[in-house]
């Protein structure tokens, strides 16, 4: 049996690339796990970090129980990976609610009511005393 899988080319190019991006799988997750790098992400990057993280584990988790010949849909990481995904989807809507939220401009706010308060009758003490209140 052996011969015969060693002589299938198509077989054993598939295990030599199957082989080589476990290889690079494993280098990527040296990476990630590096003790500094996790440090100097701040918030957000730390939120995406441990998702990439959790999605990408149970993902090989996923991998390997397939190579077992194992089921994983019926398997708990299934939910465990539905799970992470639901937080990624959230995750999105915060950083959307923050990128997309209308910020008022202050300045520009209070010199709309400064012209929209002036009446031309008051002096300008007047018209800062209205400015002060209106403030308020």
């Amino acid at each position: 049996m052996d011969s015969e899988l060693t002589a299938d080319v198509n077989f054993t190019s598939r295990i030599k690339n199957f082989q080589e991006s476990v290889n690079g799988i494993g280098e990527l997750l040296k990476n990630a796990f590096e003790k500094d790098v996790y440090e100097r992400l701040d918030i957000g990057d730390r939120v995406k970090y441990d998702l990439f993280l959790s999605y990408t584990l149970n993902s090989l988790f996923w991998l390997y129980l397939r190579t077992q010949g194992e089921d994983p849909a019926k398997h708990a990481v299934k939910s465990e990976i539905d799970r992470v995904r639901d937080y990624n989807t959230k995750a999105k809507q915060v950083q959307d609610r923050r990128t997309i939220m209308p910020r008022i401009d202050v300045a520009a706010a209070q010199r709309f009511i400064r012209s929209g308060l002036w009446q031309p009758n008051q002096s300008d003490n007047q018209n800062a005393d209205i400015n002060v209140e209106g403030a308020e």
